[in-house]
């Protein structure tokens, strides 16, 4: 087998080297290979390619010398020769990207794609923005070339005022004196002196007796004194306001010292929560350089003291004042108690204004809560712009870096939070725009866990429901947030309705009012969804299985062993949520006779018996606290939130006397007077509300006699017999002062606190006066620059 298969192998390679013989003769003679030729031809010598094209190196086929070659050509490849193919192996390519590779950072193959990844993206990126250019650039129409200005000029675009998106029409305020001097200031359509304002027209106009200004607002420490500090009374011309130091008999020793600042830790401390009681303490033992001599100065230790005299003087009972004397504010009027002391610490902070620090603002804080307590609220808000500024120096607006410690960030956040929310009721309150911006804020809330209470303050135990001492913080701020969305919005919406209606009052038009009272309702849900989100360890419990936070008028129910700091916030936050839902709803009563049925205003009924079931709820809160404890006692504060209510309770009496509300709203008239002759035995102002209140409530019981026998209110002086029918009745319905919270009451929920932020100059607005400008004249409407309603 295997001899033969041997034996046909020379044959097969001669028959094979005849047909290359052939074939290469065909082609050199341009004929097919295949075509018959003669076998014994002598071949031609092959085509000889200097150098392959790139592609059929890398393909490893023949290539002529065409350009393209016709492989190139089948292939529909680039034909080159540039060697760019000339790393074909891999030696080659180590050999050839060695050096490259030792400079270059090494990446893993998961980075590689994902760098590769991104590439792509970002290509396809810019592809499609050159794609919406083109289409968009197609689409218009070339505009002809022209050198006029525009009418819309590039100054014109950048306008903020023409960011706007909607005109507006903005309700008017009113400018009045609200000081001892005659200047006059502006208040928005939601202060006290607006809703004051209106409620003095009307009765003018009822009664046809103009209303002077001390008829309307009690004395105050602003009216008699040009300032807090100022020695005597009269005007800046006449009172020399100096920095000098305190007398002899004003010096306060260490003893004394102590006790005030102890009050502080006990009272403000819980519910203002801008200091750190450890390092206050190390700051003021540092004052004290050598035994049997006095302090150094510092501005904080000043303020605190300042403001816990005020608390402390008058918590105790003046000795001496007669019926007479009794609403007199002189010199020694609690209101301005520690005055020297503020002057000392303005004194020292003057020389702070270029490089402030948290000391600084901690002092200007405290310097906002001293001067509302002394009902200089106009002051009050211009230092808070001075803090507001600090604030924004020190980079409190800002989220806190995080290589602070906690307990220093979140003491900056609470600084920060703290402020805007005493910023955001003075505001609202006074009718003002604000100064800080929340848009422009990055600070987080403050936080509220175990560990941070340890970590401010080990004294303050963390109670139920995982409530600790910052709970309040968090919950205030909270609360507040929500009430200035809701103010924001609502007097937008009054702006657009003004604007449609082109008018400068709702009260004119029923269906406006209507509108923007359907607005309010709905705007409202955030504060009830606050009030449902408080915990149960924050909430003041109620008797007869009442609800807090609410307007159901039951009794409190203080528990006998629970924390003072605890009780405290507990009141003040329930009585702040009560406070500004009344102010919100405020504006919804009326004193016009528009013509309307009762069901085209609805709603805005129903919000102004809102507004005073919250008043009422004050007023209750107030009596059952003062009568069975002392824990708002002598506070200034507490005072005024009762003002506050009392002037709604007043105005919706005027208002509507013969609502089914007014019975119950005039009796909580009645428990107020006891709430200030309470506080009268403490300081001034609170006595002399108690005249003015019981002089309002004369003349609203006129017009509720009047309109109960004849149905109707008449302009018409009240005669003697209607005087005598007044007082014969007296008794019968509306009459008796004592608790308010009675079975028989209307339901009532509403407050605000003491310490929590300064409610009072932003629930009081100011005790001082308006000043008619045309007195005498029939129609108080001419007295005030807006519409009366």
């Amino acid at each position: 087998m295997f001899s033969s298969f041997a034996a046909t192998l020379p044959d097969a390679a001669a028959a094979g080297r005849r047909k290359a013989k052939g074939s290469g003769k065909g082609k050199a003679n341009g004929q097919d290979a295949s075509s018959p030729s003669d076998p014994d031809a002598p071949r031609s010598k092959r085509i000889q390619v200097t150098r392959a094209c790139d592609s059929c190196r890398v393909h490893r086929s023949k290539c002529d010398n065409n350009q393209p070659c016709s492989n190139c050509q089948h292939r529909g490849e680039r034909c080159s020769n540039d060697g760019s193919s000339d790393i074909r192996t891999m030696p080659s390519a180590i050999r050839y990207t060695a050096p490259t590779l030792n400079t270059l950072p090494r990446l893993t193959p998961s980075r590689e794609i994902q760098r590769l990844r991104s590439h792509v993206h970002d290509l396809e990126q810019r592809l499609q923005q050159q794609q919406h250019r083109d289409t968009a650039t197609a689409s218009l129409a070339t505009p002809p070339v022209s050198f006029a200005p525009s009418p819309a000029s590039t100054a014109t675009k950048l306008d903020p005022r023409n960011e706007r998106p909607s005109p507006k029409k903005y309700w008017e305020g009113i400018y009045t004196s609200t000081a001892q001097c005659q200047q006059t200031q502006y208040y928005g359509p939601a202060s006290s002196f607006y809703y004051i304002g209106r409620m003095s027209s009307h009765l003018a106009i009822a009664l046809q007796q103009p209303h002077a200004d001390h008829h309307m607002q009690p004395n105050s420490a602003s009216r008699t004194f040009a300032t807090p500090t100022s020695p005597q009374r009269g005007s800046l011309d006449d009172v020399a306001v100096t920095a000098d130091g305190p007398t002899a008999a004003d010096t306060l020793t260490g003893t004394q010292e102590d006790y005030f600042l102890d009050l502080f830790w006990q009272s403000y401390h819980c519910v203002l929560q801008i200091m750190d009681e450890a390092e206050f303490r190390e700051h003021y033992k540092s004052l004290w350089v050598a035994p049997g001599k006095s302090r150094k100065p510092s501005a904080l230790v000043d303020i605190v003291l300042a403001l816990c005299m005020q608390y402390g003087v008058a918590f105790v009972p003046r000795s001496g004042a007669t019926t007479q004397t009794q609403v007199d504010v002189d010199g020694n009027d609690a209101t301005i108690a520690g005055r020297w002391l503020y002057r000392r610490s303005q004194t020292l902070l003057s020389a702070e204004l270029e490089s402030p620090s948290i000391m600084t603002l901690q002092c200007h804080i405290l310097a906002v809560y001293y001067l509302c307590n002394a009902s200089f609220q106009n002051m009050a808000h211009s230092t808070l712009a001075v803090a507001i500024r600090t604030a924004q120096i020190l980079g409190l607006h800002l989220e806190p870096p995080e290589s602070m410690p906690r307990k220093t960030k979140e003491l900056r956040k609470r600084l920060w939070w703290t402020l805007f929310a005493v910023e955001s009721k003075t505001c609202m309150k006074l009718g003002r725009p604000m100064s800080a911006q929340i848009s422009e804020a990055t600070c987080s809330l403050p936080a509220d866990d175990h560990e941070l209470a340890l970590l401010s303050r080990s004294s303050c135990a963390s109670s139920e429901d995982n409530v600790t001492w910052h709970t309040y913080n968090l919950q205030n701020t909270k609360l507040i947030l929500a009430a200035h969305t809701v103010y924001l919005a609502f007097h937008d919406r009054c702006a657009e309705v003004l604007a449609a209606t082109d008018g400068t009052t709702l009260y004119g038009d029923a269906q406006a009012l209507e509108t923007c009272a359907q607005f309010l309702s709905t705007g409202m849900e955030s504060l009830h969804s606050w009030r449902h989100g408080v915990p149960n360890g924050l909430k003041t419990r109620r008797r007869a299985a009442g609800e807090p936070l609410s307007t159901d008028k039951s009794p409190l129910d203080l528990e006998l062993y629970a924390p003072a700091w605890l009780q405290r916030q507990r009141l003040l936050l329930e009585l702040l949520y009560h406070n500004l839902s009344m102010n919100l709803y405020r504006p919804f009563i009326t004193f016009s006779t528009v013509p309307s049925s009762s069901s085209s205003l609805q709603l805005a009924q129903g919000h102004a018996i809102a507004c005073v079931d919250h008043a009422i709820a004050i007023t209750g809160m107030m009596h059952q606290i003062l009568t069975e404890g002392d824990m708002l006692r002598g506070w200034h504060e507490a005072f005024q939130w009762q003002w506050n209510a009392t002037l709604s309770l007043i105005g919706y009496t005027l208002a509507y006397p013969l609502a089914p509300s007014t019975p119950s709203a005039r009796r909580a008239i009645d428990s107020a007077i006891d709430v200030f002759e309470t506080f009268g035995r403490n300081f001034a102002i609170a006595a002399s509300a108690a005249n003015v209140t019981r002089d309002l409530v004369f003349k609203a019981d006129i017009l509720i006699f009047r309109a109960s026998g004849n149905g109707i209110m008449t302009p018409a002086t009240p005669s003697p017999s209607e005087l005598g029918g007044l007082q014969a009745n007296a008794g019968a319905e509306y009459t008796g002062q004592g608790a308010i919270f009675q079975a028989d009451m209307e339901p009532s929920g509403m407050f605000q606190n003491p310490l929590s932020g300064m409610d009072m100059a932003f629930t009081v607005d100011s005790f001082n006066s308006f000043e008619p400008m045309l007195a005498g004249s029939s129609n108080m409407a001419n007295l005030w620059n807006f519409s009366q309603d």
